[in-house]
Parts: C-alpha cells; structure tokens; sequence
C-alpha cells in the first residue's frame, strides 16, 4: 500500500497522494512545504537591504510599511501561539530558546 514518504501516513489516510518512483508525498505535506517556502520567502525578503525609494515613490513606500508592520504584527502573535502550544506541551524555556537562537531566561522573559 502506498504511503506518504514525510508522515507515514497511507493512501487511505490523505485527500491526495502524489507517487513517485522512490518517494510519496501526501497533500498535507505538500502544503506544509509549500509553507516553508513561502516564510523562507518571507524572511529574504526581511533582510535584503531596504532600497532607497525616490521621493516620487512616497506612496509605494508608505504602502510597504503599513504591509510590514501588518506582517510583524501577525507572526508575532502567531510565534506566541506556537510557544503557548509548546509549553501547553510541557516544552521547557531552555529547548523553546534554543529553537528561537536565543537563551532560556530571553524566551521566558519574552513569551511567558
């Protein structure tokens, strides 16, 4: 029986199996990684250099600031959901700031 090769999860299992000769990939996983291309999208976008925006361009840039400030807005609140669920999990401060790159007291200082 066909299976999805990322969560184990079989044909019966999933809306859609996508086959191929040596791997599967179920619908799901398909939109989990269409997810972590567009964060990481996301993210390059964040850290290339700003550009400089000629003063005719005063409205593009008015416009890309209220779309940032959007954007940090939700992934905070969505960062803050994930570490809730984590410590709902009884993940401890040392492992969240490991995964966030920062040390155990920054992340209980900042999430608790």
């Amino acid at each position: 029986m066909l299976k999805c090769s990322f969560c184990g999860l079989n044909a019966s299992q999933v809306a859609h199996l996508l086959a191929g000769p040596d791997v599967n990939i179920c619908s799901d996983c398909v939109r989990v990684g269409i997810r972590v291309v567009e964060t990481q999208d996301a993210i390059d976008d964040v850290s290339d250099p700003l550009p400089q925006y000629p003063e005719a361009e005063l409205d593009l840039l008015l416009s890309r600031a209220a779309t940032t400030c959007t954007l940090v807005d939700r992934s905070r609140d969505r960062l803050q959901r994930q570490v809730n669920e984590l410590r709902k999990r009884d993940i401890g401060w040392a492992i969240i700031g490991t995964a966030l790159g920062m040390s155990q007291q920054a992340a209980q200082e900042r999430f608790s």
